[in-house]
């Protein structure tokens, strides 16, 4: 696929984008080291990841790259390449060079994640090793350039139904992600956030889900090169309306004019890491909720 110079230009200078895939009714988001190339976005991850598993389930995928006032969202198809399984060693082959020159880009391009891996080694799970590592590849069918916003440094907000050093260090994050479905596909946008008593306000920078529908924010702090650094969470649930984007406004110093239009975000799971200690719980009000409607 052929993309605008703007586009290309914002790829070139990011290493990590975010990475949305339909798990079941909810999408699932996560960061991820990329690089582009040969039309595709080419990452790596474990086999046993949550997101391998989702991606052969389900291949409609879509990943964001963040440029600031602009962002690049690629969506298409995601492929599971394992080269411990004969299919995949033969679609490789079939590819012809496009695989070792995709592989290549890949090596190049993230060689310092490569050392951060390696002095992580000994802090490794057997799961996340050099031999139980898959490539994961998006076939892009659409190239969309959409809006960003600066985002001021923000009050300190707590995500729910995380360990409490994953909430000590997201609470200054002023820049989220906001993921909903479209078409069938996910989308992806930055997004302001704020929680208040447990209730998660999202304000994307563009678009607009649709009340009702499900939906995910992502807020993360990841490290220049070492995984072990890296803290995140992944707030899943149904949108659903919003009074206002008073409590946006404050938490980052805006006029209320200034605040995209804004939705909640009924929060029915958080799956959260700090490094590679993940960890995937419902908030009280979610789980009583579910006894109630059960």
């Amino acid at each position: 696929m052929k993309l605008t110079r703007e586009a290309g230009d914002i790829l070139g200078k990011a290493s990590i984008g975010m990475l949305a895939l339909r798990s079941g009714r909810l999408p699932l988001v996560n960061p991820a080291v990329f690089s582009f190339a040969r039309g595709s976005v080419w990452m790596t991850t474990s086999r046993y990841a949550a997101k391998t598993i989702i991606a052969r389930r389900d291949p409609r995928a879509a990943f964001l790259v963040d440029g600031g006032t602009k962002a690049v969202l690629l969506r298409g198809t995601a492929e599971v390449l394992d080269p411990l399984k004969v299919a995949s060693q033969v679609r490789a082959m079939l590819e012809g060079p496009g695989y070792a020159l995709g592989m290549a880009e890949y090596a190049l391009r993230n060689a310092p994640f490569f050392a951060g891996y390696a002095l992580d080694i000994a802090r490794l799970p057997r799961e996340w090793m050099p031999y139980n590592r898959v490539v994961l590849r998006l076939r892009l069918t659409v190239a969309d350039l959409v809006e960003g916003a600066p985002f001021p440094p923000a009050q300190a907000a707590r995500v729910p139904a995380v360990p409490a050093e994953v909430s000590r260090r997201l609470a200054g994050v002023s820049r989220a992600y906001a993921c909903w479905i479209e078409g069938g596909v996910p989308v992806l946008r930055p997004a302001f956030w704020e929680v208040d008593r447990g209730q998660v306000t999202v304000a994307p920078t563009s678009g607009r889900p649709r009340v009702g529908s499900p939906g995910a924010l992502v807020v993360e702090s990841h490290h220049r090169f070492r995984p072990s650094m890296m803290v995140g969470a992944c707030i899943r649930g149904t949108f659903a309306p919003s009074s206002d984007g008073d409590s946006i406004a404050e938490r980052y110093g805006l006029a209320p004019p200034e605040v995209p239009p804004v939705i909640d975000l009924k929060v029915e799971r958080v799956t959260s890491w700090r490094g590679f200690a993940i960890t995937t719980a419902a908030p009280r009000g979610a789980r009583h909720l579910r006894m109630a409607e059960g």
